[in-house]
């Protein structure tokens, strides 16, 4: 083969390297910027005064800057997703099952928060023992969608062998559900341990009883959208978690956020969540 073609031939090969490199995804490189929201969470500046020490954390350790999206809702932060405007959100575990089942979506860490229980709660003298004790009674629970009230108590009583459609009847009545149990308007509360603590705080011990108790609920996690690559999702996942206490505290520092005290940041996948999925089973109803 003569010079000229053997020239030709190796600018070819570099040609072509070259190109397909290109077309490659540079999944390793970081962000310059992450955009984060919270479901729960509306305005920028609740959002600034609930996570900005933990941002501040964060960028130390990524070497990335944080940005705050403000989302409404549920919807809205699918929508934020869709249209890649954000790229971590705080959720519940209701809110990313949901957003799961819509978007390719994934678990960096979870927040495992202590006593985050669902209960089933009586009054002292209510002659109702257990779970199948509530055939026939009514039963005061949150909202639709809550996850301790009423996704996983409606989970609880389909494992107990009760039709919560036909064996019980089930009143979603958000802030009224503990006045409803006190005035005897419902038989029993299915609700967040929390609940059950108000009402032996403002009644004394020995007025109300525990009749079921859940396991620990799926946690509370930080979701990545599709903006994220996986090789940085990973490495945020191990900076946190081989972090955790500092940013945790971060969160506490900043409105001393009583539902995360005592928490910490653990490992998730997501069939950690199949609970929340056969709860909306149970009711019949698709995830919002």
């Amino acid at each position: 083969m003569s010079l000229r073609s053997t020239l030709i031939l190796a600018c070819a090969v570099f040609l072509l390297t070259a190109c397909s490199r290109r077309a490659e995804p540079e999944t390793g490189d970081s962000p310059k910027v992450i955009r984060l929201a919270d479901t729960g969470i509306e305005g920028m500046e609740d959002l600034s005064r609930a996570y900005g020490p933990f941002v501040a954390e964060l960028e130390k350790l990524t070497g990335v800057k944080v940005e705050f999206f403000p989302v409404s809702n549920r919807t809205a932060a699918v929508t934020a997703l869709q249209f890649k405007q954000v790229d971590l959100i705080l959720a519940g575990p209701s809110e990313y099952a949901a957003i799961a089942s819509r978007l390719p979506v994934r678990p960096v860490v979870g927040i495992e928060r202590p006593q985050y229980h669902t209960v089933f709660v009586v009054k002292a003298d209510s002659p109702i023992q257990s779970l199948s004790d509530l055939k026939g009674r009514k039963i005061a629970m949150k909202d639709p969608g809550s996850t301790t009230g009423h996704i996983v108590p409606v989970w609880m009583l389909h494992r107990a062998g009760l039709d919560v459609d036909r064996d019980v009847k089930i009143l979603l009545l958000d802030g009224a559900r503990l006045e409803a149990l006190v005035t005897g308007d419902v038989d029993a509360l299915g609700s967040g341990v929390r609940d059950y603590e108000q009402l032996i705080k403002r009644f004394g011990p020995g007025t109300y009883r525990i009749i079921a108790q859940s396991e620990a609920m799926p946690n509370d996690l930080i979701l990545a959208g599709a903006t994220l690559s996986e090789a940085f999702v990973a490495g945020l996942r191990q900076q946190i978690l081989a972090h955790g206490e500092p940013l945790m505290e971060a969160i506490l520092g900043s409105t001393r956020r009583d539902r995360y005290a005592g928490s910490r940041f653990v490992a998730v996948q997501d069939s950690d969540y199949d609970v929340i999925r056969e709860g909306y089973r149970i009711l019949g109803l698709p995830l919002p």
